[in-house]
């Protein structure tokens, strides 16, 4: 039996630790925040339950069921009410839903033209199919070439670009398109192929993240600021309680976003520190708008925004879609702003960036919504961004032969921008610790 560490208690160190007390190790998560769960966590707030993270959960998302199941926590998710998803183009709520073909061909928001050019995409799905592996996304380096514009550009054209594909990537990874890789693109759409129902944990998302926690010992408000490992084993420095501690462990899990990794773990091997100093995350702006009712307007779980019709949002989701998400006969929306407003929002209060979604959903057919109140979310990381020419960093970083002794990592920034990938990347390090030891 090893002494592990696991260093943050997001989804993805807590599922790591999980697979570890199960193996029969000894585990310790050291989590800063006064709460374990990262960004998958919910809170109440008057009858309503407000995600601080994950907004869903999905059918396919293998990894994560599994955890569920172990947890004994299937009877707990639940699908959605309603999954349909829209596009707003000139003025009107066009259906269109990119995870489905079928719905994409009834679409009144696409003309025949762009219909017909879907067909292409498809037979690169296909053609490509042994390079998509959303849970090795690594293997689609070699189509790492260009960004999602131009890709889908090219193989379906302008008019699926600007009216379905740019703005459902932008609403669900809250960037511009030309920020993600066109291969990224392709895994994302080949995992939604393989469940696309969408899901929440009754009580809340957080509930999955409560439910790991109480099964691993967790020290909250635990701030690290060293991990060192040696041939002989592993310290790791923190301050808890105003106090400066440490321990030392046979093997220690880094499960913080990328971006935080060099300064934690000064001695990591030069493959390892170039590739952590070139890991980008987003950050944005997540508005909750608590109503008394639901829109009159609004019968999608999903909107999502085309550049093209200049508003400062990249697009919304109707919470109150998901079971227990609101008192009985009230309404929860979440918008979320785009990168440009959120960077020009960022130090405005809460009541003046609720007002800006506010005035932006009177401009749409959704029209102008009277929240009771409001809950705004600043996330700083929020995504990690795939862009082009990650996944070739990504595949010399996982392949590497040089390697940190005692040390393995975890978080989303290693398989994808999801909770899927945040738990798939957990999974991964406490194989790593099991099979060292």
């Amino acid at each position: 039996m090893a002494s592990v560490v696991v260093v943050g208690g997001g989804v993805a160190g807590l599922a790591c630790a999980f697979r570890l007390r199960r193996a029969g190790h000894d585990v310790e998560v050291l989590e800063r925040e006064s709460e374990a769960g990262g960004r998958m966590r919910s809170e109440s707030r008057d009858g309503f339950v407000v995600e601080r993270g994950a907004q869903f959960v999905a059918s396919g998302y293998r990894n994560l069921h599994t955890l569920v199941s172990a947890l004994d926590l299937a009877s707990a998710v639940r699908p959605l009410a309603r999954s349909s998803h829209a596009i707003l183009r000139r003025g009107r709520l066009c259906p269109a839903d990119p995870g489905s073909l079928r719905g994409l061909l009834a679409s009144r928001g696409l003309s025949a033209g762009a219909k017909l050019r879907l067909a292409g995409l498809a037979a690169t799905l296909w053609r490509r199919r042994r390079h998509l592996d959303p849970y090795h996304p690594e293997r689609a380096a070699v189509l790492d070439g260009e960004d999602m514009a131009v890709g889908f550009a090219r193989t379906v054209g302008r008019e699926n670009l600007e009216y379905l594909f740019a703005p459902a990537f932008s609403s669900t990874f809250d960037c511009e398109p030309e920020d993600l890789s066109w291969a990224f693109a392709l895994l994302a759409l080949r995992l939604a192929a393989e469940g696309r129902r969408l899901q929440s944990f009754a009580g809340g998302n957080g509930r999955f993240t409560r439910a790991l926690a109480a099964r691993v010992p967790v020290r909250v408000g635990c701030q690290v600021s060293a991990v060192e490992s040696e041939t002989a084993g592993v310290r790791v420095r923190y301050r808890a309680r105003g106090r400066e501690g440490r321990a030392i462990a046979d093997a220690a899990v880094v499960a913080v976003p990328g971006t935080e990794v060099v300064e934690l773990c000064p001695k990591l091997t030069p493959t390892e520190r170039g590739f952590f100093e070139q890991v980008r995350y987003g950050r944005g702006i997540v508005v909750h708008l608590l109503l008394d009712a639901p829109p009159a307007n609004l019968s999608h779980y999903g909107v999502s925004f085309p550049k093209s019709e200049a508003l400062d949002l990249y697009g919304l989701a109707v919470d109150h879609h998901k079971e227990g998400a609101a008192p009985a006969g009230a309404g929860l929306v979440n918008a979320a702003l785009t990168a440009r407003a959120a960077a020009r929002m960022w130090q405005a209060p809460d009541q003046a960036i609720a007002d800006l979604v506010v005035s932006n959903l009177a401009r749409t057919p959704i029209g102008r919504l009277s929240p009771s109140d409001c809950v705004v979310h600043r996330w700083s990381p929020m995504l990690p961004q795939f862009a082009p020419g990650y996944l070739h960093r990504l595949d010399s970083f996982l392949s590497r032969v040089d390697r940190s002794p005692r040390l393995a990592f975890a978080g989303d920034y290693l398989v994808g921008p999801y909770v899927e990938g945040a738990v798939t990347s957990g999974i991964r390090a406490a194989t790593e610790i099991v099979r060292n030891f």
